[in-house]
């Protein structure tokens, strides 16, 4: 099987965005350019779903964990639909996470102590590569040293794209629980920022190495952007595409950040539906897409799931 390529920005760690980046309310969305498309081409289209089952109803949208300027305004059809939600299911409602709990289990879950270091844990090969990404981008190599392998590989992976503008204050999850707050509508934690921790630091150290040496391999910054911009072009087929492409990320980190959480997402979607709620749900933009995906899940449940049409602009 090939090893797929993936990033903590769209497979849905919201922690990336928690323990790596600025303040969360930093920043608001500003509006953007939304140019109609060219005569002849298809309608726009957005990773935006529509379920239903009987008279019940809910929504499905991929979302980038750590967004920029250029992905606002939100079509029209998306925020239509929000306003008409119950509901909101986020991965991890990141505007109610205690600071001092996650600095806390950062702590515990994701730095060496006393002597040790990441270091001692390398190749010197890979240890060059370290310092080399952290003088390109002014991180100090010696904070880094004290980072366990998963802390490394989600550093090495968001770095580029917060110096780069992106952050999580512009995520599209970060978006809706802003306006869900004000509406005072619902919010559904699917996870939450304490157990994704879990997840990251409870693969094997060997695993958690390989893992960081292929975020160091491979460019994850431009791969991001063209992620971006598959996500602006509502392209789930691309977008599957591009996590399968060939990478040396371990599969078993693979399926246990995707795949493996995929499941339980449908299933707080369907337990919404089931409960009456017209709910909006918003996770990682790689959970809604592929075989193995949160739509092809509940259309084998039996449910309608229909990409919502978009209006030229």
């Amino acid at each position: 099987m090939k090893k797929r390529w993936l990033s903590p920005v769209f497979c849905g760690m919201t922690v990336a965005g928690l323990v790596l980046t600025a303040p969360l309310g930093a920043q608001a969305p500003a509006a953007a350019r939304t140019a109609a498309p060219p005569a002849g081409k298809a309608a726009p289209k957005a990773l935006f779903w529509k379920v239903s089952s009987g008279g019940k109803v809910g929504y499905l949208l991929g979302s980038i964990h750590l967004g920029s300027k250029d992905m606002y305004p939100l079509p029209k059809e998306i925020e239509d639909a929000f306003e008409r939600s119950t509901a909101l299911i986020v991965e991890v409602d990141i505007n109610r996470v205690d600071p001092q709990g996650m600095q806390a289990m950062i702590l515990s879950k994701g730095l060496y102590t006393g002597d040790d270091s990441l270091w001692n844990h390398v190749t010197p090969e890979v240890r060059q590569s370290i310092e080399k990404f952290c003088e390109k981008y002014a991180f100090p190599a010696m904070a880094m040293a004290k980072f366990k392998p998963w802390m490394a590989a989600l550093t090495v992976a968001t770095l580029p794209m917060t110096k780069s503008g992106m952050e999580a204050g512009l995520g599209i999850d970060k978006y809706f629980l802003d306006k869900a707050g004000a509406a005072k509508k619902k919010i559904v934690e699917a996870e939450s920022a304490e157990w994704q921790i879990k997840l990251l630091s409870s693969f094997p150290d060997d695993v958690q190495t390989k893992y960081m040496a292929s975020a160091l391999e491979e460019g994850a910054l431009d791969k991001v952007k063209k992620i971006q911009d598959v996500w602006m072009a509502g392209d789930a087929a691309a977008l599957d595409a591009m996590i399968h492409e060939k990478s040396s990320t371990p599969e078993v980190v693979m399926r246990g950040m995707l795949e493996d959480r995929n499941p339980h997402m449908a299933d707080v979607a369907e337990q919404a539906l089931k409960g009456g709620e017209t709910a909006f749900m918003v996770v990682g933009a790689a959970h809604m897409v592929g075989a193995e995906g949160v739509v092809k899940l509940l259309e084998k449940r039996g449910y309608k799931v229909e990409l919502v049409p978009l209006a030229a602009r």
